[in-house]
C-alpha cells in the first residue's frame, strides 16, 4: 500500500502547486529581439497542452493559425474591459529535455492591425491583462489535459480488462483440454489393459492374429505418445496462461492507482469542462 499512497500524495502537491503557481512577466527571444509575454508552467506535455489551448479558444469563437513558432490567435479581447482587442502569439515548450512533462506557454500580446515588433515601453501596462488572461486561461489547460489523460489511462485499462477477460477465457479452454486428453490417457490405457488380455491367450502359431494384435498395441502405443505430449504442452500453456494473467492483473492494479491519481488531482483542480 505504500507506493500508492506515494503517488496520490505526490499528484495532491504537483496539482496544488500547479493550480495556486499564477502567470509571471518573462523576456521571450525571437529572431534575435527580445519581447516581453506573460509564461505559465504547466505539468503536462506540450503537445496535450497546445490541444488544451487551441479547444478553450476555438470555445470562444478564435481559429488558430501558425506564424513561425507561434500558434496564433486573431483579435482575442485579453482584457473585456478594456474594448482593445489583440492578436495572441502562444509559445508551448517543453521545459528541457529531462522534465518533458513541463510545458512553458508564454503569451505575447500583439496589438490588433500591428505587426510582430520588440516591445517599447509605453506597451509594459499591456502586460497586465496578458496575465490576468493566460490566469484565466491555466485552469482549464489543466483541466483539459487531465481530462486527455484520464481518458487515455480508461481506454489503456479497458484494453488491460479486456487481455485478462480473454487470458481467463483461454484458461477455461486450456482447463477443458488437460480434462479430455486425461480421459484419453485413461480410455487408451483401458483399452490396453483390454488388448493385453486379448493377445495373452493367442497362440505362438497363429502369426497373423499376433501380428494384427500387436499392431493394435502399437496404435494404442502411438496414441499414448501423442496424448502424453499434448497434455504437457496444454500443462505449459496452461502455466504461461497463468503467469501472464498474474502479470496482466498486477498491470491493471497499476494503471488503476495511476488513474484514481489523475482522478484525484482533477477533483483537485475542481474545474469542469465547460
Amino acid at each position: 500500500m505504500r507506493k500508492p499512497l506515494i503517488l496520490l500524495f505526490s499528484a495532491i502537491i504537483l496539482c496544488s502547486h500547479s493550480t495556486q503557481a499564477q502567470s509571471y512577466s518573462s523576456n521571450l527571444t525571437f529572431q534575435k529581439n527580445q519581447y516581453t509575454a506573460a509564461t505559465i508552467q504547466v505539468p503536462f506535455e506540450e503537445d496535450v497542452v497546445t490541444s488544451a489551448i487551441k479547444d478553450f479558444m476555438s470555445r470562444k469563437g478564435f481559429k488558430d493559425s501558425k506564424y513561425k513558432d507561434f500558434v496564433v490567435f486573431r483579435s482575442v479581447p485579453l482584457d473585456s474591459a478594456s474594448g482593445v482587442f489583440s492578436d495572441a502569439y502562444f509559445t508551448i515548450n517543453r521545459k528541457s529535455r529531462s522534465e518533458k512533462d513541463l510545458s512553458v506557454v508564454s503569451l505575447l500580446p500583439v496589438k490588433k492591425g500591428q505587426t510582430l515588433v520588440p516591445a517599447a515601453v509605453e506597451d509594459s501596462s499591456f502586460l497586465t491583462s496578458t496575465l490576468r488572461f493566460l490566469d484565466t486561461l491555466k485552469p482549464y489547460i489543466l483541466s483539459y489535459s487531465l481530462n486527455q489523460e484520464i481518458l487515455a489511462k480508461q481506454q489503456t485499462l479497458g484494453k488491460i480488462n479486456s487481455k485478462i477477460t480473454d487470458l481467463k477465457n483461454d484458461s477455461g479452454s486450456i482447463a477443458k483440454k488437460i480434462r479430455g486428453y486425461e480421459n484419453d490417457l485413461m480410455e487408451n490405457k483401458n483399452d490396453q489393459d483390454k488388448q493385453t488380455r486379448e493377445i495373452n491367450p493367442i497362440s505362438t502359431d497363429d502369426q497373423g492374429a499376433l501380428v494384427k494384435a500387436n499392431k493394435k498395441m502399437g496404435k494404442l502405443l502411438d496414441k499414448q505418445t501423442d496424448y502424453e505430449k499434448k497434455l504437457r504442452n496444454a500443462k505449459d500453456d496452461l502455466v504461461k496462461n497463468s503467469k501472464s494473467l498474474e502479470e496482466q492483473r498486477a498491470l491493471a492494479d497499476k494503471e488503476s492507482q495511476v488513474l484514481d491519481a489523475l482522478k484525484l488531482r482533477k477533483q483537485n483542480i475542481g474545474v469542469a469542462m465547460p
